[in-house]
Parts: C-alpha cells; structure tokens; sequence
C-alpha cells in the first residue's frame, strides 16, 4: 500500500469490503462506455469509469484480493475475487479506470461523455446533455 500525500476526495470500495481505496485531487468526470463487454460487467446499459492518474490512487486493503480476466482482444475487467465487484484497474497511459459506482458517499461529479452509443441496447436511455460519440473518445 501507497502513503496519500494529501487527504482523500473519494474513497471506494467493493460489495463485501474486501478490497478498498482512496482517490486524492479532484475528481475527473465520469465517462460513460455502452459497448457489450461494459455492459456484460457492469449488467447495465453501459459502465460508468473515472480515469485517475496512477499516482492519486492509494489502496487501503485488498489489492492483491483482486482478480482479472481478459479477453484475447486484450480487452480486461478486474474484481474482487470474493464478492466480483468491479474495482480500479490500471489502464493505459498511466491511469485507472475507477468505477464510479463504487465510490462511498455521493461525491459531486461531473459526465465528459458517451462513447460506443452505437452499442447503447434500445432500452438504455441517456438522460444527459454530455457529448456522445459513436465509437471510442476523438483523438486529440
């Protein structure tokens, strides 16, 4: 486990409580992703991720109660390995992907967008006026 350099925004943590953690700054927005492999883990409409820099997460426990499964796309999801609760998993470029449902408390968050609305099923509604993309983010 990690030492905060600073107090804690927004903690998390999985269904059974095995596995937690701390996310410290500000909170990115929530970006929505309605692709079938989002939504086969989420068993929502789509599955809702902060991306946090690497270094402003700290595990508080279970980190290594965490299992992943991947696809041979490369495509992965890592859980609990007790309760199957998504829990963060270091993406590319440095940061994790943070399930925003996860989070304790009601933190005050913001949405950057959709993405693979083309995926999004008939009955899943998206009831925000944030950005909506076809498939994946614009390249900058």
């Amino acid at each position: 486990m990690s030492e905060a350099a600073e107090p804690f925004t927004a903690t998390g943590r999985c269904l059974c409580g095995d596995v937690s953690w701390g996310v410290s700054g500000r909170l990115p927005p929530v970006g929505f992703c309605h692709c079938s492999q989002c939504r086969r883990v989420s068993g929502a409409g789509s599955n809702a991720v902060m991306h946090v820099k690497a270094d402003r997460l700290t595990w508080l426990s279970g980190e290594d109660a965490r299992r992943t499964y991947a696809l041979p796309s490369g495509w992965s999801n890592t859980f609990c390995g007790r309760c199957g609760c998504p829990t963060p998993q270091l993406g590319p470029h440095g940061r994790w992907f943070v399930p925003a449902g996860s989070l304790d408390g009601q933190p005050e968050l913001s949405i950057s967008g959709h993405i693979r609305v083309t995926d999004k099923p008939g009955w899943a509604v998206i009831g925000d006026d944030a950005p909506q993309f076809p498939e994946n983010w614009p390249q900058a």
